[in-house]
């Protein structure tokens, strides 16, 4: 089968990575008001003048009096601006795993949250059918909604749309549901409105290109925090595939997203500057070229740099004592640490490794008010194969939405094998299991990192 998904999210994550990074994007989710003030003084002076009598001193004459009265008015004006949040969600990755959406010999295999795929399928468009219990996956990327006040002031109504959507089925696409820009109708019932705020939401949602299509579902929501969510789904799609094929297909799946911010109606209220925050760092990117300590090519002809790229990575503040414990996730982490040179070999092996959801705890160090921080961590990786990693990271906040800092660490890596596919055209399919101590500089891509007077537990504790 040739899958639609891959091309559709490079395209799509290059196009929201874009929009992040304009004045455009800021002036999209932002309302401003702006007040000016007249103020107004009035002043008066009065001048009183007693001149001296003339004549003899000894002698009292009624003396002149002069009185001068001088009024002054002056005028001048203020302007104050504020900035509010404008929109109830704003997400750049979502995605779930279906059940019983297809034959289960015909699965898709991207399991609990649609993105668990085969290291042979994945980042291609090339999926072999399966038995896999969730038989399809769907996919979002850069939703936006924007509150709808139809019946009161609270709007928890909300319209919006997403760059793309997919409803991947079975491993075919001819019953595979692709919309661009659909336009989606929210309504949300809150059962729990502090953060993490959890919700059920009633969605209907209509697809025009390159499927035509009726969405109607409804999910529990909960979330976010740092921008991470899980929810459960229940719907049905009707309309037709990207093959023209007639599709009326219930399903029911579980999913998870990430970078996805959600706004509470009151929240909607409240300025930017006022906003409680529950993590210590999210971003979009994050780059570390790395110099290799130790562990690196023994034949000693290999190159001794190696690179790290972290995809949407989110360090979310601990609710227990000082708020410094993290726990935190990427949606995927890449790691090259060398490529073995041998003259006489025709596929040299490639240290290579990859995770998609690996797990990690540490403790954020804030220093001078945050503006520094520095971040012990250990992180574990459990698919596709094994490999974890223990490192100290100093964060510079040098420039907003680029922050830079330096790295240190050891990766240890248990490899696995490829026999096809793109990491196979990319990376080669001899993968070598590694251990590397290395030294690296990060970069921070559309990333973000907060201060503790941003986070809402140093503020609810003032």
């Amino acid at each position: 089968m040739r899958a639609t998904l891959p091309p559709l999210l490079v395209v799509c994550m290059v196009l929201v990575w874009q929009g992040c990074s304009t004045a455009a994007f800021r002036q999209l989710v932002t309302r401003t008001e702006k007040d000016t003030y007249t103020h107004t003084r009035h002043d008066t002076i009065r001048t009183i003048e007693f001149p001296n009598a003339p004549g003899e001193r000894g002698i009292v004459y009624p003396s002149d009096r002069t009185t001068k009265t001088e009024r002054a008015l002056e005028q001048y004006d203020s302007t104050v601006v504020r900035y509010y949040p404008n929109f109830i969600r704003f997400g750049v990755f979502e995605s779930a795993g279906l059940l019983a959406t297809g034959p289960s010999d015909r699965a898709v295999g991207g399991g609990i949250f649609g993105i668990y795929t085969d290291p042979n399928e994945s980042f291609g468009n090339n999926i072999a059918p399966k038995s896999a219990l969730f038989t399809g996956s769907m996919y979002r990327i850069g939703t936006i909604e924007f509150p709808l006040y139809w019946f009161d002031q609270e709007p928890t109504w909300s319209v919006g749309t997403s760059l793309t959507e997919v409803f991947q089925w079975e491993a075919s696409n001819e019953r595979a549901i692709v919309g661009a820009f659909p336009l989606y109708l929210r309504k949300r019932y809150f059962l729990r409105d502090e953060i993490p705020y959890v919700c059920v939401t009633g969605t209907a949602g209509f697809g025009f290109l390159p499927s035509q299509y009726l969405n109607m579902a409804a999910s529990l929501d909960v979330g976010s925090l740092g921008g991470a969510n899980v929810r459960v789904y229940a719907g049905m799609v009707i309309g037709r595939s990207i093959e023209q094929r007639s599709v009326v297909q219930p399903y029911l799946g579980f999913g998870a997203s990430l970078l996805d911010f959600h706004n509470h109606p009151r929240e909607l209220r409240r300025q930017w500057s006022e906003h409680e925050h529950s993590s210590w760092d999210v971003g979009l990117m994050r780059l570390t070229p790395f110099l290799l300590l130790s562990g690196g090519d023994t034949a000693g002809q290999g190159s001794s740099v190696g690179l790290q790229l972290q995809l949407m990575p989110t360090t979310v503040a601990f609710p227990v004592g000082d708020h410094r414990i993290t726990a935190g996730a990427d949606l995927f982490t890449f790691v090259f640490a060398y490529r073995q040179q041998q003259p006489q070999a025709r596929n040299p092996g490639v240290a290579f490794g990859y995770g998609v959801l690996p797990l990690r705890i540490g403790y954020w160090l804030p220093i001078a008010g945050g503006a520094l921080a520095l971040e012990p961590y250990a992180m574990y990786s459990y698919f596709p194969h094994s490999m974890w990693q223990v490192a100290a990271r100093l964060h510079v906040n040098a420039v907003e939405w680029l922050p830079l800092g330096i790295a240190i660490g050891y990766i240890s890596s248990a490899g696995f094998s490829v026999t096809r596919g793109t990491i196979e055209e990319v990376v080669g399919r001899n993968i070598l299991a590694f251990d590397v101590a290395y030294l690296g500089i990060t970069i921070g891509i559309a990333e973000e990192l907060f201060r503790p007077s941003q986070l809402r537990y140093y503020r609810s504790d003032r």
